[in-house]
């Protein structure tokens, strides 16, 4: 297969990383509508993957090492280093910034957008003589949150669930953790896995949006009630353990 050229606005960690994906199809022989039938990842989206236009998310990187009978802690290897300067020309944002297609097919839209312009006069002894231009765009829904303890420090946007199961282990194809902890205000890929997984036992946390906002509180509350443990609205190891249980 003859590929396009890779977004220039790539550093040399996500060619590597994209490059090595390439690699990892061409030595499996599928097309992409093969791939989408071996997966839970449309065509479209193994395109966007591929071409360097989209982040793909673990799950996704988890199944083209499987299909290509590849040892997958390598490759995971090298998307977290991607993930760290990750750009597209299309985004213009990096990955650490903004979770793209990172399980969803788009830049999120719930989160709050900060424009700093500083003005700063150069001179030798005058560190800042500064003007700043502060405009902010609030999502009145969505304060401004920090990201959780030990989160990944993506923000909120929109995600979707692409569920696998390893034995009686769920995953939504956001994030593979199962110990660190999301709470209210945390945003991010975390936050999104424990929505994707809510829904799965029936307990909608509204938009899957990486947000841990009070309805997603409440619905892990919920969980951590039938499972029998304290309802504290906090995910750590036990309720983590609840959400990835397969029923």
């Amino acid at each position: 297969m003859k590929w396009k050229a890779l977004p220039p606005s790539l550093d040399d960690n996500g060619r590597r990383f994209v490059s090595t994906l390439r690699q990892l199809k061409d030595h499996s022989g599928l097309t992409l509508k093969a791939l989408q039938a071996k997966t839970y990842f449309s065509a479209s989206s193994w395109a966007r993957y591929l071409n360097g236009t989209a982040f793909p998310p673990v799950a996704a990187v988890e199944a083209l090492a499987r299909i290509a009978d590849e040892d997958v802690g390598p490759l995971l290897a090298l998307r977290d280093a991607a993930e760290k300067t990750w750009k597209t020309a299309e985004e213009g944002t990096s990955a650490v910034g903004h979770q793209a297609e990172r399980a969803t097919n788009g830049p999120g839209t719930g989160g709050p957008r900060i424009r700093v312009a500083a003005l700063s006069l150069a001179g030798g002894t005058v560190l800042f003589s500064a003007l700043l231009s502060v405009a902010l765009v609030l999502d009145t829904h969505r304060p401004a949150a920090p990201g959780s303890a030990g989160g990944s420090g993506s923000g909120a946007g929109k995600y979707e669930c692409h569920y696998t199961r390893h034995g009686d282990l769920l995953f939504a194809g956001n994030s593979t953790t199962s110990s660190r902890q999301v709470m209210l205000n945390s945003t991010g890929p975390d936050a999104a896995e424990v929505q994707c997984l809510l829904l799965r036992h029936e307990l909608p946390p509204g938009d899957v949006d990486g947000y841990f906002g009070p309805r997603t509180q409440t619905q892990v509350e919920r969980l951590q009630e039938q499972g029998h443990i304290p309802a504290d609205g906090v995910v750590g190891e036990d309720t983590w353990r609840l959400l990835r249980h397969a029923r």
